[in-house]
C-alpha cells in the first residue's frame, strides 16, 4: 500500500467524522481537488455557470445574491469550515443556468472542489456517499429555509440574538460589513447593536 498524499490525508481528515467507510473516503479523494482561494477572492461570480459543490476544509465564505431585478448584492448566507462547510450555488449547480449568487472568501480559504458530472456519477454508484450528500444538501436546504424565517419574522434586535445564539461562528469569523449586509442593516447600526 502506497503512503497517502498530503490532498488524500486531508480530504480524509475532513470526511473521517462523517462516518463514511475507508473505501467511500477513497472514492471521493479520486474525484476531488483541493482548491486555495485568498482572503476576499471570488470564488464564483454572479453570472457563473457553477457546476461544483463545495466543501470548506479551512476558512470561510459569504454568499452575496443579487436582489430580484435590481443591482444591489446582499448577504445572503454564511459558510465556515465549523458553521455549514458544505456549499455552492446551487441556483446554477441543479439548473446549468447563470449564478445569481457570488462567492467571496472571508479569510485565506482551502476546500475541496468536486465537479458535478463526476460526483453525479459517483453518487450513482456509491450508496455510503449518496446518503452522506443527501444530507449535507438537506443541511444546507434546513439552514437556508431558517435563515429566511428569521429574517423575516424578527426584528432586527431577535436577528442578531439568533446569530450569537445559533450562528456563533458566523459572528466570530465574518466581517461585520457582511453580517449588517444580511440583516439589512448599516454597519454602524450593527457596531450600535454589538455595543448595546
Amino acid at each position: 500500500m502506497k503512503p497517502k498524499t498530503s490532498k488524500e490525508k486531508k480530504i480524509a481528515a475532513v470526511f473521517s467524522s462523517y462516518q463514511l467507510s475507508p473505501n467511500s473516503i477513497n472514492k471521493l479523494v479520486e474525484i476531488a481537488k483541493v482548491v486555495s482561494v485568498k482572503n476576499r477572492s471570488k470564488l464564483v461570480e454572479v453570472g457563473d455557470i457553477s457546476q461544483h459543490v463545495y466543501f470548506i476544509v479551512e476558512g470561510g465564505f459569504v454568499a452575496r445574491s443579487y436582489y430580484f431585478d435590481s443591482q444591489k448584492k446582499s448577504a445572503t448566507n454564511f459558510f465556515t469550515s465549523d458553521y455549514f462547510p458544505f456549499m455552492g450555488c446551487l441556483d446554477s449547480f441543479f439548473t446549468g443556468t447563470k449564478t445569481k449568487t457570488e462567492l467571496i472568501a472571508i479569510k485565506n480559504s482551502s476546500l475541496l472542489s468536486f465537479h458535478k458530472p463526476e460526483l453525479d456519477k459517483l453518487l450513482f454508484e456509491n450508496h455510503d456517499i449518496l446518503i452522506f450528500y443527501t444530507q449535507m444538501l438537506s443541511e444546507v436546504l434546513r439552514n437556508e429555509s431558517e435563515l429566511k424565517v428569521v429574517l423575516i419574522s424578527s426584528s432586527k434586535k431577535d436577528i442578531y440574538e439568533y446569530l450569537i445564539e445559533k450562528c456563533n461562528p458566523v459572528i466570530k469569523n465574518v466581517p461585520a460589513k457582511y453580517i449588517a449586509e444580511f440583516m439589512g442593516i448599516t454597519a454602524e447600526w450593527y457596531s450600535k447593536m454589538k455595543k448595546g
